[in-house]
């Protein structure tokens, strides 16, 4: 199961960069669903697979929110925010000048 949790979070980070946070819910039943039937094509019974896809049902959620903070970092490792003292010295210096 931990490959397919794994799976599903990936899917979630990856949606996080395209959709908006609606796709979380047909993404969530897709997951649990997939859950149930592997689960249940693995030999398991049917309230031991039901309670492992409702553990692998939060795994899109999660990835989802990995993949927004991501899609954070990066916008803001991007950022022209940082100067240097002397390029902000010399824009203080040329605004009292004028």
């Amino acid at each position: 199961m931990i490959p397919v949790a794994i799976f599903f979070f990936l899917v979630g980070a990856v949606l996080a960069w395209g959709f908006r946070v609606s796709i979380l819910i047909p993404a969530t039943l897709l997951a649990i669903i997939a859950a149930v039937i592997l689960k249940l094509a693995l030999g398991a019974s049917l309230p031991a697979a039901i309670g492992y896809s409702l553990l692998l049902g939060p795994a899109p959620q999660l990835g989802y929110i990995f993949g927004l903070l991501a899609r954070n970092v990066l916008l803001m490792l991007r950022s022209p925010r940082s100067a240097s003292v002397v390029t902000l010295y010399k824009r203080h210096s040329i605004e009292r000048a004028a």
